[in-house]
């Protein structure tokens, strides 16, 4: 059953350049993983330095491998390294409401 992940980034106005050169390493290579399905990238319209990332998965699974993988591991180094840059992420599966 496929995933959601949103990924939700706190990130100072002088750091973005940053950050977003860190998105776009990883807009690079994530659309290669088994699994993959979509990404979008939006901008909080009630708080400017809040950006999510929602990307879709075929499985749990495929956004595991993903997730402990060197090359996302590398990358989310870097961001973390960012001052005052603050990610989390959370997974959520689809549900029959009937």
């Amino acid at each position: 059953m496929s995933v959601k992940v949103f990924i939700k980034r706190k990130c100072p106005k002088d750091q973005e350049k940053e950050l977003f050169q860190c998105i776009r390493s990883i807009r690079s290579i994530v659309p290669r993983q088994s699994g993959y399905i979509s990404g979008e990238y939006l901008r909080s319209l009630e708080n400017a330095n809040e950006i999510v990332t929602i990307s879709t998965w075929f499985s749990h699974e495929d956004w595991l491998a993903w997730f402990n993988s060197d090359q996302r591991k590398e990358i989310q180094g870097k961001i973390d390294s960012i001052p005052g840059v603050l990610s989390e992420h959370t997974v959520y599966r689809y549900i029959k409401t009937r």
